[in-house]
């Protein structure tokens, strides 16, 4: 019994499409991250990083707008039209595996989407043949009419499922076939139908955007339509039309002289009231490398066909034009083409959009990044020739990285380039087209007078009754595009790269290290990242590391800082406006008896001031500057004081009467909150005080509080001003009777939004909703503030419970009463909503009360630290703090959620009493920590290079050897503890050189020679090992593999060195394969190498070390895994064999045992520490578990398991005393096995059982498995001692273990983790669940959640996460399979209102403090020291 969790969401982009979806004037883009659904919209502002001020140009950001989660795995997204939807945009259209299509629109009530319907077409609905592939084992394909009145999804082997959409009309049109009758057909009625939450939308509930589907065979459209490749809608047809590209035979490169030029593109024309089809076009004989069919609109139309050697077009007549763009292309076909051989493009896996619509001009991405543009020679309505050119890198066309998996269109001629591969880019595009003044020759003249009057001979014989002709205006479009051709043809784009999605897929490789400067227990993950140019090495860590600039010992007793800028003496309040850029002047000390104030110099180095008129005498609760740096404003529990620039006094504001003064009930201030230029102060008992400051005069005025709010308590509030008020001031407060939001305006303090149910905690936070009767949440605290980046930030409405649990709101404006796509005004507050923001922060229980002296010398609780919003670098984020524990940041990043991360202190600091923000000299947009008991101030500045959109703080290192041009592609990484060194392995793809020379008769430096003479060579990696330093993350040296090959393996393992004293230490271990090609057999090679000391090169210290080759075995077959056996001794998967070796002191291997694989290929070799067993996995074949002896060295198998699994990793997870088996396939499935020898179906032990199945949608990295201890205690014991504590709580603080009520818990066994790692860029997590209580609550939750919460596209999430096991690994599982706990469904508790999640609670048999428990285990809590 396991439970899986996803620490890191997906993050390589699979899909995207842009379309119009929150409005009709207003294009998103949508992306699909596997099984993530992600909204976007650009936002335009200034470079920040122009190196000069007066070059700074326009770049569009991308932003995020929503989040989805998805139970399934997306294939496709496509851009619907709809006649009516409830915002006036677009719909979206979600493909996803296993044959389902679900249609969402954009929902304004709620600002998210919604599902309209789902479609699926598996199961028994559909029939398949008996020898074709499963519908999990083919893919499926989307595609979408060009005038939205149908789409079609292309599923199994050749089956194709047709979805018809109503049309303006349809309505009308069935009413006339119904009734028998004609009616007025001028006027069409709209569509009519309900939303989501059963209100009508536009009249008629019965009617849907769609009509009834219906499925049938490619081979009902034609007999030869046996081997469907690629088909797409063409444009400009009036009725659906599509094109699609297939065989009569499989089309085979190993058989290409058998089946040379295979493939045929047909179009039919599909008529949906009939289900019918008419062929028009059949082309056949086209190279058989043709994959994919893409749609071209006017001017060219018809269809490109993409190969991998050549473009085709067909026009609509059926005429085909053809370019190569390789020498392979003549090769491989017989196909008549135009020559562009000398390009040498690879199109495989490339992606096409179009780039101008005028010209039709096509955008290429190829699957090295780099972009190439295809242009048609287009006279008039004819193709005559296609022309491809390369973007050079001075224009732009390097700037993308990755491989590209998808392109979309954005406004402003902007193209969005998803990867698999790496960082996703939004890249823009200018076109210069010279101006052509030479005179036109006679022939030329002449030409064009031919042409003009061909055209105008075609225009004649158009007919007009044509069903598929095209319009009057098209073709006017296709003319006038000739005359410009020659300026087109010189033309030339430009490509600037403006914002990227970051990415962590697919992570190629892990391992564990440590930085020399990090504390004892940390440890960080280190992932070798994308491909090819994007690859990078990513160091990843749970919380934010950074960087300490200086410690400030002379302000030893400090509790709270506040560092302040002011202008200087003379400037006009007026005009006086802060830059982000002014550095700070003042810097305010509090403690327990003074308040002392410092000036900076320039250098940083602060003075203390003593000759001004600022009250220094007792500690102050907060100091501010108001009216742009003028006013200085000094806040204590009983009066507020103001001074002016030269800290000369001008004000004391009394805040305690004398009547007050003299009486018990006195309200001091205990809190301040500021907005220029108004002052909020909140006072004990719930009373507020409201001031504003004069600019002019100099001054700071009380405001009157109107008399229905003089009596009022509140328990919390602040000021807010920016985008979500329009930059109007306004107070937000916390009712403390009812818990409402109430939102006033200022100066004149009048009510302009009330949230009752904000205690509720709903999803949606409507002032109209009714409020219910249930369980509510208390509310402590309560803050609005920005968060995001300078250039790109959004409001949040940020709630504390008294269980200090954080609740995000986004607000939003909806107004049921405007019109449809009209954008609504961001100040009419009294339309303002709020969507609640899901996040996974489970607050750390801390039960210390922070105990302070006064003046006086008595001890006092203070109040709680505050949530604070401040500007920490180029970022918006939120302080939390922590109490004793360590304190948080709210941090967003403008492409993902809000995070929350823990901040790692530095190792001499114990504990955080305050934080302030700080910009000095040395401390630019930093900020101070305030140490506990008083013992100093630590100036820190965010790391500049770490990017948290994953929730983890990540930062990447390219990889480059001194004679690269373009980062290295990193495949392997290991960490050596003793030194303190990363080694990396990297390469770089060169060309392919059959290796069929034999060693002795080749020549010095000879790897082998050409037998053919293509200049196009296939590629093969070629590697280096790099050293680096974990400090610095310099690398030190670069030691290329001797020879070419295959890089299998990489670890750093403790080797015993000496036979006689039996020394250990740790080296470095690479195994690596040559294929040389098909008629030679593979050659594996074993090298050991060890870090010496050197010279150091001056000035870096680092240098001092290198690697050094100690040992290296060539053998005959191919190594493909390695791994550490107990006594210091090397285990290979070699061939069809184990073997383990061990290394001898002449610096020869010496093989010590081996086991028969029978004759399996096995990928995979794991071994649990120094216990003796391991796990082997093969390709096809299962796992096996066996054991390792020493005396005598023996390999010895004890079970087989998951036959026909394609293993692609393996682990041992221990728990509880007993041991699991995790397997992961290839596809995307994780299986748990378990070894019992007493188990009546196990054959003593042979056969290992099947315990369960889960299925991940995503493939995991081939080794990547980590294993990793919990430092937190098992569930059963955490429950044990969870029920102590409130039995003591109970019995007012005595044991209950001595009074009998509960048992001491038994000593608990070590909770292991294992960290899975994917190539989707995502870290899933299993966590073992021995205990059957625990899992019986924890699935009892999962079924309550599984029904109540709203799932987006309208997917099941159990239904995605099922796995169809085999019918051997049934038999085999005995008592059948249990269920694997999905973790990041229990953590979408969250998202229910207070009164729901309670009803949940109860009916899972659980409350709040045992799931929060729970939830702590299992999101991996247990690995803070990651």
């Amino acid at each position: 019994m396991q439970c899986y969790t996803e620490l890191i969401p997906p993050t390589a982009v699979t899909h995207a499409v842009s379309l119009p979806l929150l409005n009709a004037h207003t294009t998103n883009l949508v992306v699909a991250k596997t099984s993530i659904l992600q909204v976007f919209e650009l936002k335009d502002g200034l470079d920040t990083q122009a190196v000069h001020d007066d070059s700074q140009t326009t770049v569009s950001r991308l932003s995020l707008i929503g989040e989805y989660p998805l139970s399934g795995t997306v294939t496709s997204l496509r851009s619907i039209s709809l006649p009516t939807t409830r915002t006036g945009g677009h719909a979206l259209l979600i493909a996803l595996r296993d044959a389902k299509i679900s249609l969402v629109e954009w929902d304004p009530e709620n600002y998210r989407i919604s599902t309209i319907s789902i479609h699926y077409y598996e199961g028994d609905n559909v029939l398949l043949p008996p020898f074709d592939p499963s519908l999990k084992d083919s893919e499926s394909s989307l595609t979408v009419d060009p005038s939205s009145r149908c789409a079609a999804l292309r599923f199994g082997q050749r089956h194709l499922a047709i979805l018809p959409f109503r049309q303006h009309g349809d309505e009308l049109a069935e009413e006339v076939q119904e009734d028998g009758f004609d009616a007025d057909m001028t006027d069409a009625a709209p569509l009519k139908r309900t939303g989501t939450n059963g209100a009508e939308v536009y009249g008629d509930a019965n009617i849907t955007p769609y009509k009834t589907s219906f499925v049938l065979p490619l081979t009902t459209l034609d007999l030869a339509l046996t081997h469907p490749v690629d088909l797409a809608f063409l444009h400009e047809y009036r009725e659906p039309t599509f094109g699609i590209l297939s065989s009569y035979q499989q089309p085979s490169q190993a058989l290409i002289d058998e089946r040379k030029d295979c493939l045929s593109y047909q179009v039919f024309t599909l008529d949906l009231e009939q289900r019918a089809s008419t062929n028009l076009i059949s082309v056949s004989k086209l190279p058989s490398d043709l994959w994919k069919v893409i749609p071209l609109a006017l001017p060219v139309g018809g269809a490109l066909l993409v190969g991998t050697d050549e473009f085709v077009h067909v026009d609509q007549s059926g005429k085909a034009n053809a370019i190569a763009v390789n020498e392979f292309a003549t090769r491989a076909s017989g196909f008549s083409m135009a020559d562009q051989s000398s390009l040498q493009l690879r199109l495989e896996d490339c992606e096409i959009v179009t780039l101008d619509s005028r010209t039709g001009d096509l955008l290429v991405v190829l699957n090295d990044g780099s972009m190439c543009v295809l242009s048609f020679r287009v006279v008039g309505r004819n193709v005559n020739g296609l022309s491809i050119m390369r973007v050079s890198s001075a224009n732009g066309g390097m700037i993308n990285a990755s491989a590209p998996s998808c392109l979309a269109n954005l406004d402003g001629q902007k193209v969005f380039v998803g990867s698999e591969d790496g960082n996703s880019s939004l890249i823009s595009w200018v076109k210069d087209i010279p101006s052509i003044n030479r005179k036109r020759s006679h022939a030329q003249m002449l030409d064009k007078e031919l042409a003009a009057i061909e055209d105008a001979e075609d225009e004649e014989e158009l007919d007009e009754d044509d069903l598929y002709a095209a319009t009057a205006e098209a073709t006017k479009r296709t003319s006038s595009v000739t005359s410009q051709m020659a300026a087109d043809a010189a033309a030339t784009y430009h490509f600037t790269l403006h914002d990227e999605l970051q990415s962590l897929g697919p992570i190629n490789d892990t391992c564990l290290g440590r930085a020399p400067d990090a504390a004892a227990e940390k440890l960080e993950v280190v992932a070798a990242v994308g491909r090819g140019r994007a690859s990078r090495l990513a160091f990843m860590h749970r919380d934010i590391i950074p960087q300490n600039v200086r410690s400030r010992d002379e302000l030893l007793g400090a509790r709270d800082v506040w560092s302040v800028r002011a202008k200087a003496n003379g400037t006009l309040a007026a005009t006086a406006n802060l830059s982000d850029t002014e550095l700070d002047t003042h810097v305010f000390v509090s403690d327990v008896t003074s308040t002392r104030v410092y000036t900076y110099a320039p250098t940083g180095e602060i003075t203390e001031l003593i000759d001004t008129d600022f009250d220094t005498e007792g500690p102050s609760l907060a100091i501010a500057t108001l009216a742009s740096g003028t006013i200085f404003l000094q806040c204590r529990r009983n009066e507020i004081r103001t001074y002016d620039q030269e800290l000369g006094l001008s004000q004391i504001i009394p805040l305690v009467d004398d009547d007050e003064a003299q009486s018990a009930n006195m309200q001091m201030a205990v809190a301040m909150n500021v907005c220029d230029p108004f002052v909020l102060v909140l006072r004990e008992g719930g009373g507020l005080v409201v001031l504003k400051a004069d600019p002019v005069a100099g001054e700071v005025e009380m405001l009157d509080v109107p008399e229905s709010l003089d009596g009022m308590k509140w328990v919390d509030g602040c000021l807010y001003s920016g985008p979500l008020t329009g930059g109007t001031p306004m107070a937000w407060l916390l009712d403390g009777e009812s818990g409402a939001l109430r939102v006033f305006s200022l100066p004149a303090l009048e009510r302009v939004f009330v949230g009752a149910g904000l205690p509720f905690l709903p999803p949606v936070l409507d002032p109209g909703a009714p409020l219910r009767r249930g369980a509510k949440a208390t509310l402590t605290e309560l803050l609005v503030a920005d968060l995001g980046t300078k250039e790109s930030n959004r409001p949040f409405l940020i709630i504390r419970t008294s269980l200090d649990e954080l609740v995000f709101y986004e607000p939003f404006y909806y107004n049921p009463l405007s019109e449809v796509g009209v954008s609504r005004n961001a100040q009419d507050v009294s339309t303002l909503r709020f969507r609640k923001v899901p996040n996974n922060y489970i607050p750390k229980y801390d039960d210390t009360e922070e105990v302070e002296e006064d003046a006086d010398g008595l001890e006092t609780t203070s109040r709680p630290q505050p949530l604070r919003a401040i500007r920490v670098g180029h970022r918006h984020v939120v302080y939390v703090p922590g109490g004793s524990k360590n304190p948080n940041f709210i941090i967003k990043e403008p492409t993902s959620l809000p995070r929350i991360l823990d901040l790692r202190l530095p190792p001499d600091v114990k504990g955080i009493r305050s934080l302030a923000a700080v910009n000095t000299t040395g401390c630019e947009n930093g900020f101070a920590l305030v140490q506990r008991a008083g013992e100093g101030v630590q100036n820190l500045l965010f790391p500049t290079n770490a990017t948290f959109e994953t929730g983890w703080s990540v930062e990447k290192l390219a990889i480059m050897d001194n004679t690269d041009e373009a980062p290295r592609e990193v495949r392997k990484v290991g960490f050596h503890e003793g030194r303190g060194m990363y080694v990396v392995a990297s390469c770089v793809d060169g060309d392919w050189i059959e290796s069929g020379v034999p060693d002795d008769e080749a020549e010095e430096g000879e790897v082998g020679r050409s037998i053919d003479d293509i200049s196009l060579r296939p590629q093969m990696p070629y590697y280096t090992l790099s050293l680096l330093s974990a400090k610095t993350h310099q690398a030190i040296q670069h030691l290329p593999l001797p020879r070419p090959g295959i890089l299998t393996a990489l670890k750093v393992l403790p080797l015993e060195v000496s036979e006689r004293t039996h020394e250990q230490r740790h080296m470095i271990v690479v195994s690596s394969t040559l294929i040389r090609g098909q008629d030679a057999p593979a050659i594996g090679a074993l090298t050991i190498l060890d870090l010496i000391d050197v010279v150091p090169v001056p000035d870096v210290l680092e240098s001092g070390v290198q690697m050094h080759g100690l040992a290296r075995e060539e053998t005959k077959g191919a190594i493909t895994a390695v791994e550490g056996f107990g006594g210091g001794l090397i285990g290979t998967a070699q061939g069809m064999k184990l073997m383990v070796r061990g290394l001898k002191e002449d610096g020869t291997c010496l093989p010590v045992a081996f086991l028969d694989a029978q004759q399996a290929f096995v990928g995979t070799l794991r071994c649990l520490g120094t216990t003796g067993l391991w796990v082997a996995g093969d390709v096809g074949k299962g796992i096996w578990l066996g054991g390792w002896t020493q005396e005598p060295y023996r390999l010895s198998i004890l079970g087989r398991g998951g036959y026909g699994l394609d293993v692609l990793d393996g682990e041992l997870l221990p728990a509880a005393g007993g041991l699991a088996v995790l397997v992961a396939d290839g596809e995307g499935a994780i299986h748990c096995l378990g070894y019992d020898p007493e188990h009546p179906d196990s054959g003593l032990g042979q056969r290992l059982l099947h315990r369960g199945s889960f299925q991940v949608g995503h493939t995991a990295t081939p080794g990547g498995m980590l294993l990793l201890p919990s430092t937190l205690a098992p569930f059963a014991s955490q429950q044990i001692e969870l029920a102590r504590a409130l039995t003591a709580a109970s019995t007012n603080g005595q044991d209950a273990a001595t009074n009998g009520a509960i048992p001491a818990p038994p000593p608990p066994h070590r909770l292991y983790h294992l960290l899975i790692p994917l190539t989707s860029g995502a870290i899933g997590m299993v966590t073992p669940i021995p205990e059957e209580s625990t899992f019986r609550r924890l699935s009892a939750l999962q079924t309550q959640l599984t029904t109540v919460l709203e799932h987006s596209a309208g997917l099941n999430p159990r239904a995605y996460r099922a796995v169809e096991t085999s019918t051997m690994a049934a038999s085999a599982s005995g008592t059948g399979a249990r269920g694997v706990l999905d973790g990041s469904l229990l953590q979408r508790v969250s998202e229910l209102g207070a009164t729901r999640r309670a009803e949940v609670l109860g009916r899972a048999g659980t409350d709040g403090w045992a799931m929060r428990s729970d939830l702590e285990v299992i999101s991996g809590a247990g690995l803070g020291y990651l």
